[in-house]
Formats: structure tokens, sequence, C-alpha cells
């Protein structure tokens, strides 16, 4: 065990903090539920440092005939079950389900937002210790014996301070992303306005008639020709529109007519054709390509024709909100996934405004773009120094100002 300065010591979780699980009042019974005052949290609800909302709330007779306990303000709510260590720290009192865990901390021992960025910091730590029996979890024995670095108070205090502000710089950084992401959705719809009223009167056509070759899905081959071979773009590879890490794809041992007929092409679209209905349908634009490449049978390709359709205008629009609604009217749900096929993506009612002004809105695209790029660069670079300060702070070596 590392050595630590003058002042202090390890400490198990149990020795500063009180732990215990939430509970949930029967989901038959109306009864608890009805009228309810009393915030109850689920994982889905620990979303941010602080929290102060819940989704549901339960009633005093839910609460009295389950297992479900008010944890005070200050309490930090730890999720124990499934999505392993989400936690933030309660602005209300609050009851929470069996997935989470609430760790009072004895505050005459330690400081709250110091244990907070503690167990940040131990994260990993603590989730290798879960259990693999029937699904990941911790149970609070594990977060009881944990064992972790305490100063003396005065120095938690000074600690948490410095973390406090890093923070912020990353919730700052943060912001500005969300800034960007709706700047170009905003200038789209100033541009070409709503694509559901189509205020200015843009030519309406299926997308079909505006492809230059016929849609196609992508290849299937057994697990066992993964390895080697030509990149293949998965369905993990792209989100809202966007494709990343196109250099780091897993390789596929293909036949030279399987690349001949499966290669794609800049400018190209992919279309996610079977997945979670939120997921449905979300694509993804070929920008730029190192070598041959090919894409997995879950995904369809689109090719617009150039003078009809800007790829990234069509990017865009197949992910805007009327695009979305197309896709919820024709998916075909199963159990835990939907689909669609390539009659429904042909058939989606798409705008084909003039041309040079797709391009202009690309041109636009291309600026916030290398935007996002020094965003992302600059998101790193914050997310490694906060790293490093965490590793400091939580070894001695912080020097607190």
């Amino acid at each position: 065990m590392k050595k630590l300065p003058d002042g202090w010591k390890f400490v198990k979780l149990s020795d500063i903090a009180n732990i215990s699980a939430g509970g949930t009042p029967r989901r038959n019974v109306r009864e608890y539920w009805n009228d309810g005052v009393i915030p109850w949290l689920k994982i889905s609800d620990l979303k941010n440092t602080y929290i102060n909302y819940a989704e549901e709330k339960i009633n005093q007779k839910g609460l009295d005939d389950s297992s479900a306990k008010i944890f005070p303000k200050g309490t930090i709510v730890y999720s124990i079950f499934a999505t392993l260590g989400a936690m933030g720290i309660l602005e209300i009192s609050a009851a929470t389900n069996q997935a989470i865990a609430g760790i009072i901390p004895n505050n005459s021992l330690i400081d709250t937002k110091y244990l907070y960025h503690c167990l940040r910091s131990e994260k990993n730590n603590i989730l290798a210790k879960k259990s693999h029996a029937t699904q990941d979890n911790i149970n609070l024995t594990i977060l009881r014996n944990h064992e972790f670095p305490l100063p003396p108070l005065p120095t938690q205090k000074k600690i948490a301070a410095v973390l406090e502000k890093a923070e912020k710089l990353r919730e700052w950084r943060k912001d500005a992303d969300g800034l960007t992401d709706r700047f170009l959705k905003s200038m789209f719809l100033e541009i070409f306005g709503d694509p559901a009223s189509n205020p200015k009167g843009w030519i309406v056509s299926n997308l079909e008639k505006e492809l230059s070759d016929d849609t196609q899905n992508g290849l299937y081959k057994p697990a066992t020709n993964y390895g080697n071979g030509v990149p293949i773009l998965r369905i993990d590879s792209f989100y809202d529109g966007q494709i990343s890490n196109i250099e780091k794809l897993k390789r596929l041992k293909c036949t030279k007519e399987e690349i001949k007929k499966f290669k794609l092409q800049i400018g190209d679209i992919l279309i996610n054709r079977v997945n979670s209905l939120e997921y449905l349908g979300k694509c993804g634009l070929v920008k730029f390509l190192i070598e041959d490449t090919v894409y997995e049978s879950n995904m369809m390709r689109i090719r617009p024709k150039p003078e009809k359709l800007n790829p990234t205008f069509l990017a865009t629009f197949l992910c805007t909100q009327y695009i979305k609604n197309q896709i919820l009217g024709c998916a075909k749900k199963a159990v835990n996934q939907a689909s669609i096929n390539q009659k429904d993506v042909n058939s989606f009612k798409i705008l084909v405004p003039p041309l040079p002004l797709q391009q202009k809105f690309a041109s636009i695209a291309q600026q916030v773009e290398e935007v996002r790029a020094h965003q992302i660069r600059s998101r790193h670079h914050i997310e490694n120094l906060f790293n490093v300060l965490m590793q400091r702070a939580f070894s001695g070596e912080l020097e607190a100002k």
C-alpha cells in the first residue's frame, strides 16, 4: 500500500459514512404511487453532480410498506446494479430504488464533496470487485469495505475546492460543445425551414428518385472472419450523422467480389436498419477513406445523385425529427428492437432545395466541423488534466492553494 503524507490515513468507507440501499414499492399497487410527494430516484435520474429532481414520486404508504427509505440532503447516491458507479450528491431529500446505495457522510470526519470526488477517482478500483454471478453488481459489503485515503478535514476541503473549479472547466467545455451542435441544427432550419411544414416551398421527392444507385444492405460474415482483411464500418462507428475513428475500424476477410460489391465511396450515407427504436435509422456520412472499406449487414448504403443532393445536406436532413417520425411510422417492432427495410428508406419524403443552397450549408457545416475538431482536442486535454489532478489530489501530491 502506498505511503501517505503525514496526517493522512487509509479508512474504510463504513468508518466515515452510513451506507444502505433503497427499495421499490410494488408497482402493481397504485395506492403506493398515487399522489406521490416523495422523490424516488432511479439510475436514469443520476445525470448530474447535484441531484434535485426525480422523474417518479412515491407516497408515505409506499415508503412504509417497502424497503425504500428517505436519504437526507447531502447524501451521495451511488448505483450498484447494471449501470455501475453513476453517482451524485442530493440537494433534496429523496428515496431511491434498490439499484442505488445512499452514502451518508459523517461530516465531522469527512467533507461531502471530497468524498464525492474520491469515489469518482476510485470508481475503477471499486468496479474491479464487482460480482458477475447474475448481472454486474456491487454489493454493499464491497462499498463498506472499500479503503481510500483520508487527509485532515481542512485539507479535504482545500482539495474539494480545487477539484470543484476543475469540474467547472469541464462543464464549460461541455456547454460549449452543446452550443456548437445546436448551432448547426439552427442554421439548417434557418436556411431550409422546418421540413415538416416546408415554409419555403422546396420540391418534395421520394428519396429513391434522388439516388444514383440502388439502396443496398451491408455484408454479413461469421465472427470467425474478423481479425484481418479490409476495414468494416459497424453500427458503433457513427452517430448523429458523424462517423468517428475510421482509422480504428475492425477488419474482415473479404473476397475481391465482396469488396467490389460492398466497398464504400466518399459521399455515401449509411443508415442503421436494425436497432432499438430510439436509435433506429441513425445515419453517418462517409467523408474520407484510408483504403477500401466495407460495411456490415445491419445497415444500408444510399448514394445520392451529386447533381441533385449534397451529401452533407442529405445526411443532416436524415437526422431531423421529420425523418425520425417517418421511421417511427414504418418501423417493424420486435422484442427489444425494431427494423426498417430498403422499401421504407426509399419511400422517405425529402426536400430538394437548389443545389447551391445545399452547398452553402455544407460549407457552413465544414467550418463547424473544424470548430468541433478543436473542441474534441480541448476536451481530451481537459479530461487528461483533470485525471492527473485527481491522481495527485488523492495521493497527497496536490498543493492546494
